[in-house]
């Protein structure tokens, strides 16, 4: 019997050490990020400023973009073959930096995966939410995800009272990855998008799309000082935090290092790259969708 509870109390006792020394080795590790493609660079940015120790692996699926003219089906393929490729490169958390994928797989993706799993669209709700006093929050987005209806049913989950204004901008993932960012062209197309949301006159509005994070100024200048812009980047930097501190997985020593790949064109990636990221001092790695094909 003796014999019998110690055999079990140094069992429980090599569990822990286990397990602790498993969480102290996952702290290293990286994190994952993954978007159709350089829009979720904004939330990479928000990322290395509140977590410059942190490691990151970034996934940019040039080639199959634009993610909102996909549907469900593909999009679920798409997210999980990108998971399952940083996860090869051994990241200990993913950041669906993507309003269309983490719409379409979020879910499933939690369901097929161990590590932890983030998305864009609950961070940017519940941001909103706190924001908005005329409880009328406007949101723009993909198609998809303007269809798809994934930000009004989060804000009517929480807060049914909220009013939900919707429009998708079909122009703007091509206008940010061209790097055109406040070209009179991009400001002639967003006040056409725009137009419906100042008629609603809403007071908070959404940008439902990492991409768009790199057009505030130019819808900051259209919509007026009346509207508060809800950035995705900057409310999902903060909930990685929390869960890296929830897991015991935070980096705390060290600089952090980079690593991107791309489906799409290797020059013309790289140049928007350059822009977003005001650097030059990084590789992008291409990758060939065949090899993201044999993942799932």
């Amino acid at each position: 019997m003796i014999f019998s509870i110690r055999l079990l109390t140094c069992f429980i006792l090599k569990t822990i050490f286990y397990n602790i020394e498993m969480r102290f080795n996952m702290r290293e590790q990286p994190v994952g990020f993954l978007d159709s493609g350089l829009g979720g660079l904004s939330v990479v940015k928000e990322v290395k400023k509140l977590l410059p120790r942190e490691d990151i692996e970034y996934f940019a699926d040039n080639q199959r973009q634009p993610y909102g003219e996909k549907n469900q089906d593909e999009l679920i393929d798409y997210t999980l073959q990108i998971i399952s490729f940083l996860i090869k490169k051994k990241i200990k958390i993913c950041v669906i930096a993507c309003n269309t994928a983490t719409a379409a797989s979020l879910k499933k993706a939690r369901e097929y995966f161990s590590i932890p799993i983030i998305g864009v669209i609950q961070p940017a709700v519940q941001e909103a939410i706190k924001k908005t006093s005329s409880k009328r929050i406007g949101v723009i987005a993909t198609e998809f995800t303007t269809k798809n209806g994934a930000y009004p049913k989060e804000i009517e989950r929480i807060s049914p009272e909220i009013k939900v204004f919707s429009n998708f901008c079909p122009e703007f993932v091509s206008i940010v990855e061209a790097g055109k960012f406040i070209a009179p062209k991009t400001y002639e197309v967003s006040r056409e998008y725009l137009k419906p949301l100042k008629d609603a006159q809403i007071d908070t509005l959404v940008l439902g799309c990492t991409h768009y994070s790199f057009l505030k100024k130019v819808i900051s200048d259209i919509m007026g000082p009346g509207v508060i812009l809800i950035d995705p980047s900057v409310s999902t930097s903060l909930t990685l935090k929390e869960v890296l501190i929830q897991e015991g997985i935070l980096k705390e020593e060290g600089k952090g290092k980079d690593n991107y790949y791309t489906t799409g064109l290797l020059k013309k990636v790289e140049k928007t790259a350059k822009i977003i990221l005001s650097s030059t001092d990084f590789k992008i790695q291409k990758v060939k969708l065949e090899e993201l094909e044999q993942n799932i």
